[in-house]
């Protein structure tokens, strides 16, 4: 099983001001999904998550009008372990391969 890893930002949110500065990128909403595409149908799981964004330091600060996807997902990558990530992506994957809680909806003694 080769599982391809993604990265999508879904949602920011930010302080109008802080510490002097403006539009502050405080927490990030994030979707990190796997695609296995070994098999048929292609099957994918994904991992919702949200962190924050530690203080801003005005060195290094980028506004928000000028911030790119690539920036943010380094600080959601700071954030959030993504082996941990991966394990919950794998077990989802191999959940929806080899299905082990499959609902029964005709009952062999109902009419």
């Amino acid at each position: 099983m080769a599982i391809t890893y993604a990265w999508k930002i879904t949602a920011l949110k930010k302080a109008p001001s802080m510490d002097g500065l403006s539009d502050v990128i405080t927490h990030i909403n994030f979707e990190y999904s796997g695609t296995d595409d070994s098999t048929d149908p292609v099957t994918v799981g994904t991992f919702f998550g949200a962190c924050p964004v530690g203080p801003a330091d005005k060195d290094s600060f980028v506004e928000l009008s000028k911030v790119t996807e690539v920036e943010v997902i380094e600080w959601a990558k700071a954030n959030h372990p993504v082996e941990n990530m991966q394990d919950v992506i794998g077990k989802e994957i191999a959940e929806k391969q080899v299905p082990k809680n499959v609902s029964v909806d005709d009952l062999p003694w109902s009419e």
